[in-house]
């Protein structure tokens, strides 16, 4: 598989009670009880996502959009600047191997209903 960068965009969002970190351009889901468990779960779907398409070679693998609903929240949610990333969660993704040449840059945005309503 040839070398890929793809930058990456997270939303944070709570449905259930339990907090979601939804990787928009892989449409990968973690969740949990708090923000940094919904990322480690994250994390760990992107590991085995990014590890098995380059064990395929099938970089189609690696780009299954969210739905667009995701992409409008995400637009709408408040930044997590780096600050508050670093704060409450570790920005490093950590992933297989691979995914150092693949993910290029994390960004965050938390999302609520409110914000939808204001946008």
């Amino acid at each position: 598989m040839r070398t890929l960068r793809v930058p990456i965009r997270i939303v944070f969002y709570r449905e259930d009670g339990r907090w979601l970190a939804h990787c928009l351009e892989f449409d990968l889901i973690g969740d949990g009880e708090t923000q940094g468990d919904a990322w480690e779960m994250l994390c760990d779907a992107i590991a085995v996502q990014v590890a098995e398409s380059v064990r395929s070679q099938n970089s189609a693998n690696l780009f299954t959009p969210a739905d667009g609903k995701y992409f409008e929240m995400y637009a709408a949610g408040k930044d997590m600047s780096k600050d508050v990333l670093k704060a409450n969660l570790d920005p490093e993704l950590k992933v297989h191997d691979e995914a150092p040449s693949i993910i290029d840059g994390v960004e965050a945005r938390e999302y609520s209903d409110a914000d939808l309503a204001l946008a």
